[in-house]
């Protein structure tokens, strides 16, 4: 995504990255998108309190949201639809019409869920899934 440094340190949780498809995510965040877009890319990180590794913020860069970076509040929930154990992060937790779903696969892989917490289907091309950058 970029060739600045990734944020390392205690006070991060991870880095991830990934390319998906753009139009549902569009929805998702209320965005009117045009045909050309047909590829999300994303660069997340999330960081964490340092002592508790309790979640704290992110910061999400990416070509749905090239002006400015988002940011804010993630945290971790529990349960999907066919799994009511499963972790769960929650970006923007205190704006739940316009978070964003990741359910934890392994501490390598991100899975975007839709708004009910579902897994969404890629194409041939490009899957729903973030992986975590390794400095």
């Amino acid at each position: 995504m970029s060739r600045t440094p990734e944020a390392s340190g205690p006070s991060v949780a991870g880095v991830f990255q990934g390319r998906f498809p753009c139009s549902e995510i569009a929805k998702d965040w209320k965005v009117t998108v045009g045909p050309e877009c047909i590829k999300v890319k994303w660069g997340l990180t999330l960081y964490q309190d340092p002592n508790t590794h309790e979640p704290t913020t992110y910061h999400l860069r990416g070509t749905l949201n090239r002006s400015a970076a988002r940011e804010g509040k993630w945290a971790i929930v529990r349960g999907t639809k066919t799994d009511p154990n499963a972790i769960v992060y929650q970006l923007d937790s205190d704006k739940p019409d316009v978070s964003v779903y990741l359910l934890k696969g392994d501490d390598n892989v991100l899975f975007i869920l839709d708004q009910q917490r579902n897994f969404r289907v890629g194409d041939e091309n490009l899957s729903y899934t973030l992986n975590r950058v390794v400095n």
